[in-house]
């Protein structure tokens, strides 16, 4: 069992469990000790923001992985860190669970500093990624058996809803399990421990249509429920939409956008400018990112759309044109950036 560690120790593995063994030193100690954002009684404040970075920075030698990350994540959210690969969301997890230790800046969990993060603290924060490694030789029922003596208060009836829903044999080996099944076991061994905060490393991928849209549900529950704090990545954009209540873009470890989504949403829009008949382009009063030609005249992608400017709009055209109004789903809006993820 050492061996086979040892030969991983550079895999998710340790990403997915290190929260679980450093549980059984810090439960021996028991101490309860002040920090950021927690009353004396260990209990956390109200209003403290539950994820919290502050010029959040990672080096490696002459890269930059991480360039002062400022978040600031409160009871409930769920938030898509976007990204493509090497942007910096791999890093934020590794920060905030204190595999990595930061070059500068400031990062917590609940309250409590990140770098101090301990057993006691990992039984209200949990993680899960794409391809995370599970004990092959374990059936489903004997790896979350193993999992709940971890946790203080491992909900055995909400693991075995959980394996319903997700039609999971618990009797059935981890190694004959299927790609999308691994990870919906993985989930399954995870979200019984009633965390707080949750990060999601692509927990879509390999994952059916339905399981996807019933994962999304869950997540949404969760935070409308539980207050759970939810951190996820993805490049299945499509996905982020039902669930995210926020959007955090990075690109080349810096933060690109940070707003909540429905607002990110609500003021892009494409406008399609028909009957032009060889008239010049109207000056629209809109700010512009992204436009082309059509068969029939013009389409703009605009991202300060307010409703109030439509009478404004519809003025500027010339006579005989027609103006449609159209909203526009996160991928098109992130494409018409030339945002890639």
């Amino acid at each position: 069992m050492g061996s086979w560690l040892l030969n991983t120790e550079r895999t998710s593995i340790l990403e997915g469990w290190a929260v679980r063994w450093s549980k059984v030193k810090r439960r021996k100690e028991n101490l309860a000790l002040p920090v950021d954002g927690v009353r004396n009684d260990g209990m956390e404040s109200r209003d403290a923001p539950v994820v919290f970075t502050e010029n959040l920075t990672k080096t490696f030698r002459t890269v930059t992985a991480l360039d002062r990350l400022t978040l600031r994540v409160g009871r409930g959210e769920v938030l898509a860190l976007l990204g493509a690969n090497g942007s910096g969301k791999s890093t934020t997890f590794r920060l905030l669970l204190n595999i990595y230790r930061p070059t500068s800046g400031h990062a917590s969990l609940l309250g409590r500093p990140c770098s101090r993060l301990d057993g006691a603290d990992f039984d209200k924060i949990a993680y899960v990624s794409e391809g995370q490694k599970l004990p092959l030789w374990m059936t489903i029922r004997e790896h979350n058996a193993w999992c709940a003596k971890f946790y203080s208060e491992w909900d055995h009836l909400f693991c075995d809803r959980l394996l319903e829903g997700f039609q999971l044999n618990p009797d059935q080996r981890i190694k004959f399990l299927s790609r999308g099944q691994r990870m919906k076991a993985a989930l399954a061994s995870t979200l019984p421990a009633r965390p707080r905060v949750l990060l999601l490393d692509e927990p879509f991928s390999g994952l059916d249509v339905e399981t996807r849209a019933q994962l999304s549900d869950l997540l949404q529950k969760l935070a409308r429920e539980n207050d759970l704090t939810t951190i996820l990545t993805t490049h299945d954009v499509e996905e982020v939409e039902p669930v995210a209540s926020r959007l955090v873009i990075l690109s080349h470890g810096r933060t690109e956008i940070d707003e909540d989504l429905a607002g990110f949403l609500g003021r892009h829009r494409r406008l399609r400018v028909r009957g032009l008949n060889g008239a010049s382009p109207p000056d629209l009063p809109v700010r512009v990112f992204a436009s082309r030609s059509t068969d029939d005249g013009l389409e703009l992608l605009t991202d300060d759309f307010d409703p109030d400017r439509n009478p404004a709009l519809r003025a500027a055209l010339p006579p005989g044109a027609d103006l449609e109004i159209e909203p526009l789903r996160l991928r098109e809006i992130l494409a018409g950036r030339a945002m890639k993820l």
